[in-house]
């Protein structure tokens, strides 16, 4: 079976071998594994590089090609084709110069090139690949940089056959699609110009709607400065309502101490005042009989004294002590010398209950 596989392999190749044209490469572009810009990428060929064209698809869209020891396959629209020993670009000459139409076997292809590539034992799912992706490889597309650069050398190819004498179909066909490129190049011109209309339609609707949204944060920002202002104002009233609530507060606190205060003063005031009232009558002395001046027949006058009650020491509190003290006796007259009675003592108060001082059988009051 594997020399069946080899058989096939080598038939479909000998002629491809054989009919190798140079070529070169417009621009750097990959080699891939199959017909497909998703195939496995196997080597990149720079621009300007020269390569063996095997063969094209039908349809020209993708050629084998060979560089330095890879095998794969390139766009056409990358590829200068050698006719009449000047390079031309292919898409524009496919019509003009006979290039040999190869089909792609997956199985065999990758027999021959890739076994030893890490996708080789992949080979079924990208069969499969092929299969579903094989009608885009005959779908020519042009890339803009790599056809200026190939028609280029497609004119110069172009004059130099002219001048040898060779003159006809190609250079019809050159002349056409130069006109198509050129009708092309024009509509990609006019779309490019719609699409900068349209940018600048997009900036100027961007440019109004930043505008807008400028005054939009500007009014919102003053309306938040305005409310923060207002919030602001109204703290600040709080705090010295609140400050004259407490000031209010803390005066009415102390004239109540104070009027809480006042009967306590009061009462310990006049304790104060009593026990001085006592001390000052605990220390008058009290003068002797024999020490006692005589004074006249007559009686002596005494100054009035205020009422000045005792406390009563041993009954009730210290406040009831004024309301407990006897009332004040009358000055007793003097008498007069005889009798045997003695002359009362200056100052000294008159026992209750007893005689007149002076009369019989009075004496000296006792201390």
């Amino acid at each position: 079976m594997r020399l069946r596989s080899i058989l096939v392999a080598a038939l479909l190749l000998a002629p491809t071998a054989a009919l190798a044209a140079p070529g070169i490469v417009t621009v750097s572009t990959g080699m891939r594994a199959g017909p497909g810009s998703g195939f496995p990428l196997v080597d990149r060929i720079p621009g300007g590089a020269r390569v063996n064209i095997h063969g094209c698809l039908r349809g020209n869209a993708w050629c084998d090609v060979s560089f330095s020891d890879d095998r794969g396959w390139v766009s056409s629209q990358y590829l200068e084709y050698l006719y009449r020993n000047h390079y031309v670009y292919l898409p524009d000459y496919v019509d003009v110069i006979d290039v040999p139409v190869v089909p792609f076997v997956l199985t065999s292809y990758w027999s021959s090139y890739y076994v030893g590539r890490p996708w080789y034992h992949r080979h079924a799912y990208w069969n499969s690949y092929w299969t579903s992706h094989q009608r885009f490889a005959t779908q020519m597309t042009i890339d803009p940089g790599a056809a200026r650069i190939g028609r280029a050398a497609t004119r110069d190819a172009a004059i130099a056959l002219e001048r040898e004498g060779v003159r006809g179909k190609g250079a019809a066909a050159i002349s056409g699609r130069d006109a198509r490129t050129s009708r092309h190049d024009a509509a990609i011109a006019t779309r490019d110009a719609a699409i900068a209309k349209r940018d600048a339609a997009i900036t100027k609707r961007d440019a109004a709607i930043t505008k807008r949204d400028a005054a939009i944060t500007a009014k919102r920002d003053a309306a938040i400065a305005k409310r923060d202002a207002a919030i602001t104002k109204r703290d600040a009233a709080v705090a010295a309502d609140r400050t004259r609530a407490g000031r209010s507060e803390r005066i009415a606190h102390e004239r109540t101490s104070v009027q809480t205060r006042n009967p306590r003063d009061a009462q310990a005031r006049m304790m104060h005042e009593q026990a001085a009232s006592r001390a000052a009558v605990r220390a008058q002395p009290t003068p002797r009989a024999h020490e006692a001046p005589r004074v006249s027949a007559a009686p002596a006058a005494r100054p009035a004294t205020p009422h000045v009650a005792q406390p009563n020491v041993s009954h009730g509190a210290p406040m009831n002590a004024r309301a407990q003290m006897p009332a004040p006796r009358a000055a007793a007259p003097a008498t007069p010398h005889g009798g045997g009675g003695g002359a009362p003592h200056i100052n000294a108060a008159p026992r209750g209950g007893g005689g007149p001082a002076g009369g019989p059988g009075g004496g000296h009051e006792k201390h």
